[in-house]
């Protein structure tokens, strides 16, 4: 640390300078982020509450209200009967979160967890954190959870079974449905990971949401993990934890002798008021119209990409369900560096060898076509 302080107009224009390194989503050029540029109206409410804390929510009791109502907000959407759940860091911890519940109730020696191979990889770590074994399983040719596997994969030292509600690297929705007749019927906690896929299932058109249900609405399903900074188009951090009943939370109490707050129910302590401020202001402006014309026209875009990708004799992985598309190449490596050279920021699949785009709100139709008019030269 400087002895001096410097004067804060060469602090703020080094900081300009620093931030003109950074790629910028309205450029079109980022094509890998779950997220996006925030609402311009949650950027304002983000600013107007920064110094707020939730970890202390006594002393924020407004911003504590605002956290119900985004609550109150998500379970509506996503049918939660009780309203339960908190605005977290991300949705590593929401994952965290549902898994440290399932774990405390079972109460197991040798705890396991049953994944699919298309989970995320937040639960690597959690179960690494939580010491519990995770067992994967494949996936179907629509890439999938398989529910054969799934269900042949639980055993006695099962707490919880996970799906996945847009998979972060194909989008992909599994069937829940299944899954709930399986949790169900095996008596193990159900965990869905809608981090990206719950802000934009809800406001596809009433035949894909049918056939993508995922929420509450399914008895077996416990809890959700569903991102306001994702597609909600909220400040970064705001994830989003739902559960389906109180009492799960009892599980995961932690004493907070110090505090005006008797307990806490985050693994983070200090949590920030100002991006839960931000997604109470987007949901509030938008409104489910906004955020229907926001998902039909990532949808619309998405549609054009895929199009436009096989006209150019590229190979789709699968049909895109949610606005996430990727398609295979020769060599996907030496695709996403060429195309990093021209400006583009697109992300691979190792494992499918293909290219990953995800299209999201500050994506416009002139990105869309100079995008592919670049991947035609290269093609």
């Amino acid at each position: 640390m400087r002895a001096k302080g410097r004067d804060w107009k060469s602090v703020l224009a080094e900081l300009h300078k620093m931030k003109s390194g950074d790629a910028k989503y309205e450029n079109g050029a980022i094509l890998t982020s779950m997220c996006t540029s925030p609402y311009p109206g949650a950027k304002k409410a983000h600013k107007l509450f920064l110094d707020a804390n939730l970890g202390d929510s006594s002393i924020f009791p407004a911003t504590r209200q605002l956290e119900k109502q985004v609550v109150h907000t998500l379970s509506e959407l996503l049918h939660c009967p009780k309203k339960t759940g908190f605005i977290v860091s991300g949705g590593t911890e929401a994952n965290l979160l549902a898994l440290l519940s399932a774990r405390n109730i079972a109460n197991l020696e040798k705890p396991e967890v049953v994944i699919p191979e298309s989970g995320h990889f937040s639960f690597t770590k959690i179960c690494n954190l939580l010491q519990v074994k995770t067992v994967q399983v494949p996936l179907d040719k629509s890439f999938r959870v398989n529910i054969s596997s799934m269900e042949r994969s639980i055993n006695k030292n099962t707490i919880a079974i996970v799906g996945t509600a847009g998979t972060a690297e194909l989008g992909a929705v599994d069937p829940v449905v299944k899954l709930s007749d399986i949790a169900h019927a095996h008596g193990v906690w159900l965990h869905v990971d809608a981090a990206f896929g719950g802000l934009v299932i809800p406001f596809l058109d009433e035949a894909s949401r049918d056939a993508l249900t995922f929420d509450f609405k399914l008895t077996g399903v416990n809890s959700i993990t569903v991102d306001p900074h994702k597609m909600g188009m909220a400040t970064i951090p705001a994830g989003g934890i739902l559960f389906r009943e109180p009492k799960l939370l009892e599980s995961i109490k932690t004493e907070a002798p110090y505090l005006s707050d008797t307990w806490q129910y985050t693994f983070v302590g200090t949590r920030s008021g100002a991006s839960v401020a931000s997604a109470w202001a987007a949901f509030e402006t938008l409104g489910a119209n906004g955020y229907r014309h926001v998902v039909k026209r990532c949808m619309k875009l998405t549609k054009r990409l895929a199009d436009g990708v096989e006209s150019l004799s590229f190979e789709l992985v699968t049909q895109p369900t949610l606005n996430i598309l990727a398609f295979r190449c020769t060599d996907s490596k030496q695709l996403q560096e060429k195309m990093r050279e021209r400006g583009w920021f697109v992300s691979r699949v190792p494992r499918l060898n293909c290219l990953r785009i995800v299209v999201m709100p500050h994506l416009k139709p002139r990105h869309v076509e100079a995008f592919l008019k670049d991947l035609e030269q290269l093609a």
